[in-house]
């Protein structure tokens, strides 16, 4: 056996199995007592031989666990995307590490009413036209930030919004003024 092929060895004899050594030697990773797992640029110890993709996120610190993307890459550059409430069986042969990324969409609210976006900017007037309220040059977009905080867009109607998660919320206003009796 070449030195490059020797097994990774565990960590103060405690059964501690590198996932992503064995991968790098072309083994499967054996049945552990605990599992060593890079998410990024760390490596997590894990106590048993599976996880879902939110103890992953959790673990790793990425939370709320709706605002992260997770990704398992696979030795060849190969990405699978992980669901939340998928298993990850750290025995399967491939594993090399975990990826995060961004949400694919993020949700917001106008109005109190619920909306998503699979799109990372949004102007305040398409904010305005997916919330179902026209005509948009009658109104303009006010967000409410979680410290209470508002920020007017009433002169910037076409200026992106970095979407964030977790969600935006926004208020719309009435431009003109309500004639008094």
């Amino acid at each position: 056996m070449k030195n490059s092929e020797k097994m990774p060895e565990s960590k103060d004899n405690q059964d501690i199995i590198n996932v992503e050594e064995y991968t790098k030697i072309g083994k499967k990773p054996p049945k552990g007592k605990k599992y060593l797992v890079r998410v990024e640029d760390k490596s997590y110890l894990f106590d048993k031989g599976s996880a879902s993709g939110s103890e992953i996120l959790e673990k790793a610190g990425y939370t709320p666990i709706d605002c992260y993307s997770l990704y398992q890459k696979f030795k060849g550059c190969d990405f699978e995307k992980i669901s939340s409430n998928e298993k990850v069986d750290f025995t399967k042969p491939g594993i090399e590490r975990f990826i995060i990324k961004p949400p694919e969409v993020f949700n917001y609210t106008i109005d109190g009413e619920p909306e998503t976006t699979d799109e990372e900017y949004l102007t305040p007037n398409q904010i305005l036209e997916r919330g179902g309220i026209t005509p948009v040059s009658d109104y303009y977009v006010v967000q409410i930030t979680q410290d209470q905080q508002q920020i007017e867009y009433k002169d910037s109607p076409n200026k992106p919004i970095k979407m964030e998660c977790p969600g935006l919320k926004f208020i719309s206003v009435y431009r003109s003024s309500t004639p008094v009796a």
